[in-house]
């Protein structure tokens, strides 16, 4: 019978790590660790935000990139609208001569 190995947590941390770079089933192999026990240190350690949390954080996010949108549409029409008069002042300066 095998003793049962004991990793710190920065150990954890560090083959979570290893996990996402170089592929989970290498690094498991590697370490000789079944998935059931990645899958809980990755849930024990991995703090994620729950759906809801997220959803109305992409939300918010979505109404301030609106809000930013519209005020920069408005600042180009703004310079679009002195574009143009200073065009038909250059126009009208220009059929004086």
């Amino acid at each position: 019978m095998t003793s049962r190995r004991r990793f710190t947590e920065e150990q954890k941390i560090a083959i979570l790590d290893q996990a996402m770079k170089k592929g989970i089933t290498a690094v498991l192999r590697e370490h000789s660790l079944s998935y059931s026990v990645f899958a809980r240190w990755k849930q024990q350690l991995i703090k994620e935000e729950p759906s809801n949390q997220s959803y109305s954080k992409t939300r918010s996010e979505l109404k301030h990139l609106n809000e930013e949108n519209i005020r920069l549409k408005k600042i180009i029409a703004n310079l679009a609208l002195e574009l143009n008069k200073k065009e038909e002042e250059l126009k009208r300066m220009n059929s004086k001569r």
